[in-house]
Protein backbone atom coordinates (compact mmCIF):
# COMPACT_ATOMS: atom_id res chain seq x y z
CA UNK A 1 0.00 0.00 0.00
CA UNK A 2 1.47 3.40 -1.08
CA UNK A 3 2.19 6.40 1.39
CA UNK A 4 -0.82 8.58 0.21
CA UNK A 5 -3.60 5.47 0.63
CA UNK A 6 -1.81 5.30 4.72
CA UNK A 7 -2.97 8.99 4.48
CA UNK A 8 -6.21 8.96 3.50
CA UNK A 9 -6.66 6.43 6.03
CA UNK A 10 -5.77 7.97 9.10
CA UNK A 11 -8.12 10.78 7.88
CA UNK A 12 -10.86 8.42 9.43
CA UNK A 13 -13.09 9.07 7.25
CA UNK A 14 -11.01 6.76 4.31
CA UNK A 15 -10.43 4.36 2.47
CA UNK A 16 -11.71 0.96 0.65
CA UNK A 17 -10.92 0.04 -2.89
CA UNK A 18 -13.44 2.07 -5.60
CA UNK A 19 -15.56 -0.04 -7.81
CA UNK A 20 -16.30 2.56 -9.87
CA UNK A 21 -14.40 5.73 -10.88
CA UNK A 22 -16.33 8.83 -13.70
CA UNK A 23 -14.85 12.07 -14.70
CA UNK A 24 -17.24 14.82 -13.91
CA UNK A 25 -17.58 17.16 -16.82
CA UNK A 26 -14.96 19.64 -17.94
CA UNK A 27 -14.98 23.58 -16.43
CA UNK A 28 -12.69 25.65 -16.13
CA UNK A 29 -9.86 25.24 -12.95
CA UNK A 30 -10.98 26.57 -9.76
CA UNK A 31 -14.42 26.49 -11.11
CA UNK A 32 -17.87 23.74 -9.73
CA UNK A 33 -18.89 21.48 -11.57
CA UNK A 34 -22.38 21.86 -13.98
CA UNK A 35 -23.37 18.86 -12.11
CA UNK A 36 -24.88 18.07 -8.50
CA UNK A 37 -23.71 14.52 -7.37
CA UNK A 38 -26.46 13.08 -5.50
CA UNK A 39 -25.50 9.93 -3.24
CA UNK A 40 -27.37 7.05 -4.67
CA UNK A 41 -27.88 6.02 -0.95
CA UNK A 42 -29.99 8.98 -0.05
CA UNK A 43 -27.78 10.83 2.37
CA UNK A 44 -26.80 14.49 0.63
CA UNK A 45 -26.19 16.18 -2.42
CA UNK A 46 -23.31 18.37 -3.31
CA UNK A 47 -21.52 20.57 -6.35
CA UNK A 48 -18.01 19.08 -6.55
CA UNK A 49 -15.51 20.46 -8.14
CA UNK A 50 -15.42 21.18 -12.09
CA UNK A 51 -12.94 18.14 -13.90
CA UNK A 52 -12.11 16.05 -10.43
CA UNK A 53 -12.90 12.38 -10.76
CA UNK A 54 -15.46 11.06 -9.12
CA UNK A 55 -14.71 7.70 -6.97
CA UNK A 56 -17.70 5.82 -5.66
CA UNK A 57 -18.24 3.16 -3.00
CA UNK A 58 -21.03 1.02 -4.61
CA UNK A 59 -20.31 -1.89 -1.93
CA UNK A 60 -20.14 0.24 1.52
CA UNK A 61 -23.53 0.50 3.13
CA UNK A 62 -22.50 4.10 4.31
CA UNK A 63 -22.79 7.58 2.24
CA UNK A 64 -19.33 7.54 0.57
CA UNK A 65 -17.92 9.48 -2.25
CA UNK A 66 -14.28 11.06 -3.52
CA UNK A 67 -13.97 13.67 -5.53
CA UNK A 68 -9.89 13.28 -6.87
CA UNK A 69 -8.47 16.50 -8.11
CA UNK A 70 -5.29 17.63 -9.60
CA UNK A 71 -1.48 16.98 -8.06
CA UNK A 72 -2.54 15.10 -5.17
CA UNK A 73 -5.79 17.46 -4.24
CA UNK A 74 -9.21 15.04 -2.62
CA UNK A 75 -12.48 16.57 -1.58
CA UNK A 76 -13.82 13.42 0.23
CA UNK A 77 -17.66 12.89 2.02
CA UNK A 78 -18.41 10.19 4.40
CA UNK A 79 -22.22 9.69 6.33
CA UNK A 80 -22.24 7.20 9.21
CA UNK A 81 -24.72 6.36 11.28
CA UNK A 82 -24.35 6.92 15.17
CA UNK A 83 -26.26 6.33 18.17
CA UNK A 84 -26.59 9.49 19.69
CA UNK A 85 -27.16 13.23 18.54
CA UNK A 86 -25.52 15.64 20.49
CA UNK A 87 -22.57 17.39 19.57
CA UNK A 88 -20.23 17.21 22.92
CA UNK A 89 -20.88 13.73 22.08
CA UNK A 90 -19.43 14.01 19.00
CA UNK A 91 -16.37 16.16 20.18
CA UNK A 92 -15.52 13.06 22.45
CA UNK A 93 -16.03 10.44 19.80
CA UNK A 94 -13.16 12.88 17.78
CA UNK A 95 -11.02 13.15 20.78
CA UNK A 96 -11.05 9.51 21.84
CA UNK A 97 -10.28 8.79 17.81
CA UNK A 98 -7.37 11.08 18.69
CA UNK A 99 -6.42 9.25 21.68
CA UNK A 100 -6.00 5.97 19.82
CA UNK A 101 -4.37 6.90 16.75
CA UNK A 102 -2.04 9.48 18.02
CA UNK A 103 -2.68 11.83 15.67
CA UNK A 104 -3.20 15.41 16.72
CA UNK A 105 -6.02 17.08 15.31
CA UNK A 106 -6.84 20.15 16.19
CA UNK A 107 -10.69 19.58 17.66
CA UNK A 108 -13.06 22.75 17.94
CA UNK A 109 -16.59 23.29 17.97
CA UNK A 110 -17.43 25.90 15.17
CA UNK A 111 -20.71 26.93 12.85
CA UNK A 112 -20.68 24.88 9.09
CA UNK A 113 -22.68 27.66 7.50
CA UNK A 114 -25.48 27.72 9.87
CA UNK A 115 -25.34 24.28 11.44
CA UNK A 116 -23.44 23.66 14.51
CA UNK A 117 -20.19 21.07 13.48
CA UNK A 118 -16.88 20.00 14.45
CA UNK A 119 -13.55 21.01 12.77
CA UNK A 120 -10.08 19.14 12.37
CA UNK A 121 -6.93 20.36 10.92
CA UNK A 122 -4.08 18.58 11.07
CA UNK A 123 -1.14 17.34 8.78
CA UNK A 124 0.10 13.72 8.18
CA UNK A 125 3.02 12.38 5.91
CA UNK A 126 3.47 15.62 3.84
CA UNK A 127 -0.58 15.92 3.57
CA UNK A 128 -2.85 18.84 4.77
CA UNK A 129 -6.29 17.93 5.65
CA UNK A 130 -9.32 20.20 7.11
CA UNK A 131 -12.58 18.43 8.10
CA UNK A 132 -15.74 19.50 9.22
CA UNK A 133 -17.79 16.42 11.42
CA UNK A 134 -21.93 17.68 11.20
CA UNK A 135 -24.85 15.70 13.02
CA UNK A 136 -28.11 15.74 11.33
CA UNK A 137 -30.43 13.52 13.10
CA UNK A 138 -28.47 10.33 13.84
CA UNK A 139 -26.15 10.66 11.17
CA UNK A 140 -22.65 11.76 11.43
CA UNK A 141 -21.77 13.68 8.38
CA UNK A 142 -17.98 14.29 7.38
CA UNK A 143 -16.61 16.43 4.91
CA UNK A 144 -12.59 16.17 4.04
CA UNK A 145 -10.15 18.17 1.83
CA UNK A 146 -6.82 17.91 1.78
CA UNK A 147 -3.76 18.09 -0.67
CA UNK A 148 0.33 17.91 -0.28
CA UNK A 149 1.47 20.94 1.60
CA UNK A 150 3.08 22.55 -1.64
CA UNK A 151 -0.73 22.44 -3.00
CA UNK A 152 -2.82 22.90 -0.31
CA UNK A 153 -3.71 26.75 -0.88
CA UNK A 154 -4.34 26.42 -4.50
CA UNK A 155 -7.69 24.54 -4.14
CA UNK A 156 -8.94 24.97 -0.45
CA UNK A 157 -11.05 27.97 -2.13
CA UNK A 158 -12.36 25.34 -4.88
CA UNK A 159 -12.67 22.72 -2.37
CA UNK A 160 -14.16 25.34 0.31
CA UNK A 161 -16.59 26.88 -2.23
CA UNK A 162 -17.94 23.04 -2.96
CA UNK A 163 -17.98 21.97 0.70
CA UNK A 164 -20.74 25.33 0.44
CA UNK A 165 -22.86 23.31 -1.72
CA UNK A 166 -23.38 20.58 1.07
CA UNK A 167 -27.14 19.60 1.19
CA UNK A 168 -27.37 16.95 3.90
CA UNK A 169 -30.69 15.34 3.29
CA UNK A 170 -32.95 14.03 6.15
CA UNK A 171 -33.24 10.41 5.24
CA UNK A 172 -34.28 8.24 8.14
CA UNK A 173 -32.04 5.83 9.92
CA UNK A 174 -32.90 2.33 10.64
CA UNK A 175 -31.32 0.14 14.09
CA UNK A 176 -29.96 -1.82 10.60
CA UNK A 177 -27.98 1.22 9.25
CA UNK A 178 -26.50 1.62 12.72
CA UNK A 179 -25.29 -1.84 12.66
CA UNK A 180 -23.95 -1.94 9.38
CA UNK A 181 -22.47 1.68 8.94
CA UNK A 182 -20.52 0.99 12.76
CA UNK A 183 -19.25 -2.37 11.33
CA UNK A 184 -17.85 -0.73 8.36
CA UNK A 185 -16.26 1.65 10.03
CA UNK A 186 -14.79 -1.31 12.82
CA UNK A 187 -13.43 -2.90 9.40
CA UNK A 188 -11.88 0.48 7.93
CA UNK A 189 -9.80 0.99 11.61
CA UNK A 190 -8.67 -2.44 12.41
CA UNK A 191 -7.53 -2.68 8.32
CA UNK A 192 -5.60 0.59 8.83
CA UNK A 193 -4.30 -0.18 12.28
CA UNK A 194 -3.11 -3.86 10.57
CA UNK A 195 -0.81 -1.57 8.32
CA UNK A 196 0.40 0.84 10.63
CA UNK A 197 1.74 -1.95 12.34
CA UNK A 198 -0.42 -1.75 15.88
CA UNK A 199 -2.17 -4.75 16.01
CA UNK A 200 -3.37 -4.14 19.95
CA UNK A 201 -5.84 -1.90 18.49
CA UNK A 202 -6.69 -3.68 15.41
CA UNK A 203 -7.61 -6.61 17.59
CA UNK A 204 -9.70 -3.97 19.83
CA UNK A 205 -11.50 -2.51 16.62
CA UNK A 206 -12.22 -5.85 15.21
CA UNK A 207 -13.55 -6.86 18.77
CA UNK A 208 -16.09 -4.00 19.11
CA UNK A 209 -16.88 -4.68 15.16
CA UNK A 210 -17.67 -8.14 16.08
CA UNK A 211 -19.84 -7.07 19.01
CA UNK A 212 -22.18 -5.19 16.53
CA UNK A 213 -22.02 -7.74 14.10
CA UNK A 214 -21.40 -11.04 15.76
CA UNK A 215 -19.79 -14.39 13.43
CA UNK A 216 -19.62 -11.27 10.50
CA UNK A 217 -16.68 -13.31 8.17
CA UNK A 218 -14.77 -10.28 7.49
CA UNK A 219 -14.25 -8.96 10.52
CA UNK A 220 -13.26 -12.60 11.39
CA UNK A 221 -10.57 -12.73 8.78
CA UNK A 222 -9.20 -9.75 10.21
CA UNK A 223 -9.18 -10.86 13.30
CA UNK A 224 -7.08 -14.14 12.32
CA UNK A 225 -4.45 -11.33 10.00
CA UNK A 226 -3.90 -9.33 13.13
CA UNK A 227 -3.46 -12.35 15.60
CA UNK A 228 -1.25 -14.09 13.06
CA UNK A 229 1.15 -11.14 12.46
CA UNK A 230 1.01 -10.60 16.57
CA UNK A 231 2.49 -14.27 16.36
CA UNK A 232 5.04 -13.75 14.35
CA UNK A 233 6.28 -10.93 16.04
CA UNK A 234 6.74 -12.74 19.63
Amino acid sequence: MNSRSKVWQIAVLVALVASSTTVLSAEPEGKLSATRYVDPKGFFAIVPPAGWRLQEYPQDARGKVAFLGPDGAELRVLVNVVDFTEIDTLVSRCKDMEARTGLKTNIEKTDFHGRQAVKRSYSAKGTKFVAFDLLIGKADHNLQYGAPHRVYDTYLAVATTSMETYEPSAKSTTDKDLVEHQTAKKIRLARLMIDQGNLDLALAYIKEGLEWTPGHEELLKLKEEAETAKNAHK
